[in-house]
């Protein structure tokens, strides 16, 4: 039975699935996450972006957060562990099985999280109540950001087994979840808003150039370990 189950594994391996997707399980932060197809696997860029939120919000006892397009729900996840004194995370994906998957994540390491099913680019978060001038908001995303015409790019097995919709945008609207995020801060929140994006190196100018013409404030981009663009943080101050 084992010798089967062996065999099987290195098919799918000789396939080019992902060996995260054969084992179902993946490490972010030195943490397991069980994943499947229906969950973008957790990148070592992802982390980056996590520990860039870390370093810049030591005191995080009075503080949302709003993680958009979960996922696996790794990002929500480290946080709330790393840092438990978080008020309240919400976590938000479109599809309910890839919610479920970050719930099971979420009882296993058995930190509260709240999930909630929302088609970012169709609905608007309309279950946050607006908060007074004094509340600090942190919003992350690690949006879909690769244009089609990028496919060729790719790892093959990429392209075969991790979900469409987690990787791709149209070429004639790159930005469409940047800008959906960002109109949405302007328009439900209140208060200081901190935004974390991971990003395409292709197009971080734009990006720059958007969150700049919408009044974003104090942009600051980082790179990768392996030396991309790949991560923006801006705030964004709201009286109302």
């Amino acid at each position: 039975m084992i010798y089967k189950k062996l065999i099987k594994k290195l098919w799918e391996l000789k396939k080019n699935r992902p060996i995260q997707y054969v084992i179902g399980k993946a490490y972010f932060f030195g943490m397991e996450f069980i994943v499947n197809e229906k969950v973008f696997i957790p990148r070592p860029e992802t982390e980056e972006l996590v520990s860039w939120i870390l370093q810049d919000n030591k005191n995080t006892s009075n503080v949302k957060i709003f993680d958009i397009g979960t996922g696996s729900g790794c990002i929500s996840i480290t946080l709330k562990k790393k840092k438990p004194e978080i008020g309240h995370i919400h976590a938000i994906d479109f599809d309910q099985e890839t919610l479920d998957i970050a719930r099971k994540n979420a009882e296993l390491h058995n930190v509260e999280i709240s999930f909630k099913k929302v088609d970012f680019l169709k609905d608007s978060i309309s279950f946050i109540p607006k908060r007074n001038e004094n509340s600090v908001s942190i919003i992350v995303s690690n949006p879909p950001y690769i244009r089609l015409s990028e496919k060729k790019l790719l790892h093959q097995n990429i392209i075969q087994y991790e979900p469409f919709q987690a990787l791709f945008v149209p070429d004639e609207d790159p930005l469409i979840f940047y800008k959906k995020i960002s109109f949405w801060i302007k328009k439900k929140l209140t208060g200081v808003v901190y935004v974390y994006f991971e990003i395409n190196q292709f197009i971080y100018l734009e990006i720059i150039d958007f969150l700049k013409k919408i009044g974003f404030l104090n942009i600051k981009i980082r790179k990768d370990f392996q030396g991309f663009f790949r991560m923006i943080r801006a705030v964004y101050y709201i009286d109302k």
